[in-house]
């Protein structure tokens, strides 16, 4: 929009020590007092953060900017667009109401595919502690029907009701203006666009992501088992797959680089770690999403494959080396080596954080997902505190030391 204007975007702030440094279309992300002080005349500021907005502007004036002359909050909240919503709200819940019957429960669930496999871990338990036996699952997650087939006793086709964004947002603004009070409805992912940091919990000692789906999310005692996901067994129709797509059985190193909620590492870091796999011998495979993704390395084998036949093909494969996603809490009890990287924790004031993704708390084996699985970080600061990536670049030092480690354990 800016430059269908022909105005110029200078900068890019965020409080988010991880982003300092990065680029986004060619413009630098700096920290705000890094970028704002000493205040300048010749500055205007957006701001865009329906959740945080109120935090960011009093931020920005006690930098000495004022709202309306130096900076403005883009779709600012009002009595009146709130009440716009529940009303949209409404109208949804009802739709659905007419279709499964106003005795049924609507769990609104969003987020990525991880977040949905673990709530669907625990899900048959808290139905059966609720005593809920009509429901349906509504919600913008892309993964529900692929995870849901991964628990088809307490996931059924039929009760996942697909919403776009806007309309999920629209659910949650009548959950938080009536409570169950007036509306059978129940938040699963309740750390999504809310107007408290529902994840402060997750600050303290010894809580990982697991409580907060088992305790947070559904109120269930700290000894419940989850379910068990069904996987398709590794059979001949599996081994002809794998075939297929160019495996060799204990010998193939499924590599998988992306992840869409934390910081990754660039691609020529990736490459690195290919190469020297292959030099040793052993056939390198990306997952990709073909519809979403471009494998962006050389000599290797794209493949993709279903959340079901995920366990399968890693275990005809032997090896799976990714960064810490969601693939990996689908993948934790696949029987294969495992190699899970994850970004340095830079502690920094809660109040400026609202996703934890550091080894302590979504670790598989602190999650109790995975004991097997060798996890470690990779560093995003450097001893005076600067950011390894700039620009897309790291660190190589860093980089061949995660590489000979991996090689290492292999």
């Amino acid at each position: 929009m800016l430059n269908g204007l022909k105005l110029h975007l200078s900068a890019i702030v965020d409080n988010d020590t991880k982003k300092e440094g990065l680029t986004i279309g060619g413009v630098m992300v700096y920290k705000p007092e890094k970028y704002l002080k000493p205040w300048r005349e010749n500055l205007f500021l957006l701001i865009y953060s329906p959740k945080y907005w109120r935090d960011i502007s009093r931020q920005f004036e006690r930098l000495g900017y004022r709202e309306g002359e130096q900076f403005v909050v883009l779709n600012k909240p009002s009595i009146r667009s709130a009440m716009a919503e529940v009303r949209k709200g409404d109208r949804i819940y009802r739709r659905i109401c007419r279709k499964y019957g106003k005795d049924a429960w609507i769990l609104v669930a969003r987020g990525p595919v991880g977040d949905f496999y673990l709530l669907a871990l625990f899900l048959e338990a808290y139905l059966k502690k609720e005593k809920i036996e009509n429901y349906v699952i509504a919600g913008d997650s892309k993964g529900f029907t692929k995870v849901a087939e991964l628990f088809p006793k307490a996931i059924k086709r039929e009760r996942i009701v697909l919403l776009s964004e806007e309309e999920t947002d629209s659910l949650i603004h009548v959950y938080l203006f009536g409570g169950i009070g007036q509306y059978r409805l129940r938040l699963l992912t309740i750390w999504q666009k809310l107007s408290f940091n529902s994840c402060l919990v997750k600050y303290r000692d010894g809580f990982s992501f697991m409580d907060t789906i088992r305790s947070f999310t559904y109120g269930l005692p700290v000894d419940t088992e989850p379910s068990n996901p069904e996987f398709d067994k590794l059979d001949d129709e599996m081994i002809a797959l794998c075939e297929g797509m160019g495996m060799k059985k204990g010998k193939t190193a499924v590599l998988s680089p992306y992840a869409y909620s934390l910081q990754s590492l660039p691609m020529h870091f990736w490459q690195e770690l290919a190469d020297r796999l292959m030099k040793e011998g052993y056939t390198v495979c990306v997952n990709v999403d073909a519809k979403k993704e471009k494998c962006g390395l050389e000599h290797v084998i794209p493949v993709g494959f279903t959340f079901r036949q995920s366990a399968a093909v890693l275990e005809y494969a032997g090896y799976l080396i990714g960064i810490r996603s969601g693939f990996m809490d689908i993948t934790s009890s696949a029987r294969c080596k495992k190699f899970v990287l994850y970004p340095q924790y830079i502690k920094e004031p809660v109040v400026n954080q609202w996703h934890r993704t550091d080894l302590e708390f979504c670790g598989l084996a602190p999650m109790g997902l995975c004991k097997e699985a060798i996890e470690l970080e990779y560093p995003l600061v450097d001893g005076q505190g600067r950011m390894y990536m700039e620009e897309g670049r790291y660190d190589r030092e860093k980089g061949e030391e995660i590489i000979n480690f991996i090689l290492h354990r292999l």
